[in-house]
């Protein structure tokens, strides 16, 4: 059985209040993640209100894998998502309707729109960078174009961003920086669903 270093020991063992670990790739962000869950539930904490969320579906299928070396049985009490898939089901089970757009699409309605407004200098990778900081920065098209006045670069993009949302718009779609953003809103502004989020996970999600 692998232990923690003294660093993870202490991110695993806190409790109260929120945490923030910063880690390089490899550093046993997952272990000590597990281990923390495992601590949670051991102090009291019941696993049905737990909710652990990583990045990527490997790394939510390693946590499940090592979650059961940690709580045995209960380990299938606790739910685990890739965040984008949370948020999926999340927007899901509030009646939001909408169909996923894949990254090779949105790379086609992004020269298709480049097209159409004849901006052609700036790379298109350079343009769904912005787009994306922007959007994980809860910046939105408005908020965007104050923030670049007299730029005529970021103007442009500002250009295809507004054109972007407003296609998604009119066809429902949402990106997956959009899963996000609408996840973000929908938890801010209604209290009623962050509170009955235990009951969604067990919902919506299963165990």
């Amino acid at each position: 059985m692998i232990h923690l270093n003294a660093e993870q020991q202490k991110a695993a063992s806190f409790k109260n209040g929120i945490a923030s670990v910063i880690a390089v790739p490899g550093s046993g962000k997952t272990l000590t993640m597990t281990h923390r869950i495992g601590n949670l539930v051991k102090s009291g904490v019941n696993p049905e209100n737990i909710l652990g969320l990583t990045f990527t579906r490997n790394a939510a299928a390693a946590m499940k894998k090592k979650l059961k070396n940690v709580l045995k049985d209960k380990a299938s009490r606790v739910t685990l998502r890739t965040i984008h898939g949370f948020c999926h089901g999340l927007l899901r089970a509030e009646g939001r309707t909408f169909e996923i757009l894949p990254e090779k699409d949105q790379l086609i309605m992004i020269k298709q729109i480049m097209k159409k407004t004849k901006i052609n200098q700036i790379p298109t990778g350079s343009v769904l960078r912005e787009i994306h900081l922007a959007k994980n920065h809860l910046i939105g098209p408005d908020d965007f174009k104050e923030c670049y006045v007299g730029d005529f670069v970021m103007n442009q993009i500002w250009q295809v961003f507004w054109e972007y949302e407003h296609a998604k718009k009119t066809r429902l779609l949402l990106d997956l920086d959009d899963l996000l953003v609408e996840t973000h809103g929908l938890l801010k502004n209604q209290d009623e669903i962050r509170q009955k989020i235990p009951e969604t996970l067990s919902t919506r999600f299963g165990r």
